[in-house]
């Protein structure tokens, strides 16, 4: 009679540790970009909904095998995609990311390869069902044409929750004229208008995190620019985002918040 007893007792509790794990709400956010280091334009941000209890999951459609190499170990092709994959494992942790997805497709070729890529997406949104989507704004920042078929693939695969990280040419303005004034010549060659920008993100408290992780790219930001990227993180600790739906801007206000 004791051991039926247990038996049943034992049943209960785990029936009750399951259905809690089954109720537990689970937040994916998934960043989708191009190369291996392009989260740093948003990592404030996704540090601080990383903080807040939300899984942000990586996602580099390329490893940036045709890159260079500006940290003087003469890395190329499979070489150096394999160190930026290490360097972007390494960031993610400064920031508190999950592991991030390679999808490993050959960098410089997205748009040739839209289609197999989109595939892949769908896959990964039944897989992860997330509540917000990040990706690069239309214009690509730099204007990269993988950052910008990257927004564009994305743009058509997820039809609803799409956040776009972008700058400003305000804030593109002002990051040139502190790079010059520390002898760096850095041009951001897409900034949006100022008008287009719906939300301006204080990532003051994820500052120390935002650095730590930049200086995780050695083969792609040479000290200066780390340097630079450094005191203007310091000076004007924000991120900007465009949200066009008012369902998607709710949604996210109240993670960002919390």
């Amino acid at each position: 009679m004791k051991n039926i007893l247990l038996f049943c007792f034992t049943f209960l509790m785990v029936a009750c540790m399951s259905s809690k794990v089954t109720q537990q709400e689970i937040h994916n956010i998934l960043v989708i970009m191009a190369h291996p280091d392009d989260e740093t334009w948003i990592s404030g941000t996704l540090a601080k909904l990383a903080d807040g209890g939300l899984i942000i999951v990586p996602i580099y459609i390329t490893s940036g095998d045709r890159g260079s190499d500006r940290s003087g170990q003469g890395l190329s092709g499979k070489d150096l995609a394999v160190v930026r994959e290490k360097e972007s494992l390494n960031a993610s942790k400064k920031l508190g990311l999950s592991t991030p997805i390679y999808m490993r497709f050959p960098d410089g070729k997205i748009q040739s390869h839209a289609l197999l890529i989109s595939e892949q997406l769908e896959y990964l949104k039944e897989e992860y069902k997330p509540e917000l989507i990040f990706t690069f704004d239309p214009l690509g920042i730099t204007g990269n044409k993988d950052h910008q078929a990257v927004s564009e693939i994305v743009s058509n695969t997820f039809k609803k929750n799409r956040i776009y990280f972008t700058i400003s040419k305000s804030r593109a303005d002002n990051f040139m004229l502190f790079a010059k004034q520390h002898d760096l010549v850095f041009k951001i060659k897409e900034p949006v208008k100022n008008a287009e920008v719906s939300h301006k993100i204080d990532v003051t408290d994820y500052s120390k995190n935002r650095i730590a992780a930049i200086k995780q790219y050695k083969t792609q930001f040479p000290p200066l620019l780390v340097s630079v990227f450094s005191g203007f993180t310091k000076k004007e600790a924000i991120e900007e985002l465009i949200i066009i739906d008012n369902a998607t801007k709710k949604k996210f206000e109240r993670y960002i918040n919390d």
